[in-house]
């Protein structure tokens, strides 16, 4: 008597088993409306602007809406580093004025589509593609007395200021204009809607007098 009035239960619980078995999965959070992304890595200067800077960081992150599972759009924030080539600050320098050192980035806010190929999956590749506003900001400096103002630490309370070592900027210039970039990843699921992905992308940013063309590599999570 007591299998058969557990008998309704066990043959529900097969069905939900083969219920949730038949349902397709869903990898790497593609089925979440809204999307977060956060990644780093390094960048190469390519085109015309190679003979200028060497390698250095990049990092970005974006929010966005996931219009399906193959499909999603995001608004993003990217800053480059740019490392000036020391050929290239010798070249800067006058007989009245030496530069020591200089300081450049690159930064951009752009909307990019994202398209994913068998977003089911757990190794998901995908396409993107965007534009939008990028920034180049450059400063020179060289090595100089700098006086430091009188601060109040909660510590240790005022600490007077002084003339220290530091670094004064003999020349800076700031150049914004609109660009795109396109590029291409792999989404690697892991758990709780995320995945990890790995991405290279090409930028390219049409500004006065050099146009800005760098290439990142860059890994980090997708939520």
């Amino acid at each position: 008597m007591k299998l058969v009035a557990r008998a309704p239960h066990a043959l529900a619980a097969v069905a939900v088993g083969l219920t949730l078995l038949a349902a397709p999965a869903r990898a790497g959070g593609y089925y979440h409306k809204g999307t977060f992304v956060l990644g780093g890595g390094f960048n190469n200067p390519v085109g015309e602007t190679n003979p200028y800077l060497n390698t250095s960081g990049s990092f970005y992150f974006a929010g966005g809406r996931n219009i399906n599972q193959s499909f999603g759009v995001q608004v993003e924030y990217t800053h480059h580093w740019l490392a000036i080539d020391p050929a290239v600050i010798d070249r800067a320098a006058a007989e009245s004025t030496q530069v020591q050192d200089a300081h450049a980035s690159l930064w951009s806010m752009t909307l990019n589509g994202v398209y994913r190929i068998h977003p089911q999956s757990d190794i998901v590749p995908w396409f993107t593609a965007g534009g939008g506003y990028y920034k180049r900001n450059l400063q020179l400096t060289q090595n100089a007395l700098v006086y430091y103002p009188p601060i109040w630490d909660p510590w240790w309370g005022w600490i007077d200021g002084g003339w220290a070592p530091g670094e004064a900027i003999v020349g800076q210039r700031a150049d914004a204009g609109v660009g795109f970039n396109v590029g291409l990843g792999i989404d690697f699921e892991i758990e709780n809607g995320a995945s990890l992905f790995l991405e290279t992308r090409y930028h390219h940013a049409f500004l006065d007098g050099v146009d800005m063309q760098v290439v990142p590599i860059m890994a980090g999570v997708r939520w």
